[in-house]
């Protein structure tokens, strides 16, 4: 029977092939071969936690029996509606105060919405790809934007505070720069209802939105 015998380098693709295997586990350390030696370097991993508060945020609310016109930046609630004419509002957060790199990553990243006004439908939130400003969003202007088709998030429009997970969607924004925040839309079927959230312009501030983001890099 041929023996295999175990080098250096054979040594490094098994630990490699092993850890693989493995799911759900954070390295801080890397393997690698330097003149017929295996050696293992370590990794420091920088921890930090950035809170987004509405001194850094965006936010409005386009509506369909209004095509035309943009409820602005100085509303104090943001209409989510069903029925015949809907309303969707859009949230965002500047994350350039993080002061980020790319090679940075989202651990947990957490949506915090109030709601003022109460309704039994279900709230769902979709990631915008695509740059909007509050000044100028219209319901007509939301067909040029780049939705995403599937909600990253949902709750029930009872009233008080909703905590979102949202990490993938903060995470992706990080590493290629391509989330403009936010839309929550109504999709339940069954008759007309608005639920209204807190907006950045809240007389209350536990009403306004926020957002949590615990970062690594």
């Amino acid at each position: 029977m041929r023996r295999l015998r175990l080098t250096p380098r054979r040594l490094a693709a098994a630990v490699l092939v092993g850890a693989m295997a493995c799911t759900g586990v954070a390295y801080a350390a890397s393997l690698g071969v330097g003149s017929g030696k295996l050696h293992a370097w370590s990794q420091t991993l920088t921890k930090a936690t950035c809170n987004q508060t509405s001194t850094t945020e965006d936010d409005t609310y386009v509506q369909q029996g209004s095509p035309t016109s943009t409820a602005g930046a100085s509303a104090t609630t943001l209409s989510v509606s069903s029925g015949a004419a809907k309303n969707y509002a859009f949230i965002r957060f500047d994350l350039s105060g993080c002061s980020l790199p790319t090679t940075a990553g989202a651990d947990s990243s957490a949506l915090t919405v109030f709601v003022t006004n109460a309704s039994p439908h279900t709230i769902s939130v979709y990631p915008v790809y695509s740059s909007w400003s509050s000044a100028t969003l219209t319901w007509n202007g939301v067909s040029g934007l780049t939705i995403g088709a599937t909600a990253t998030a949902t709750f029930t429009g009872s009233a008080g505070s909703h905590v979102l997970t949202v990490t993938a969607d903060v995470d992706a924004a990080i590493k290629a720069g391509a989330l403009w925040g936010w839309e929550l839309r109504d999709n339940t079927a069954g008759g007309a209802t608005t639920t209204k959230i807190g907006s950045a312009q809240n007389a209350t501030v536990a009403d306004r939105p926020s957002m949590t983001l615990s970062d690594e890099k």
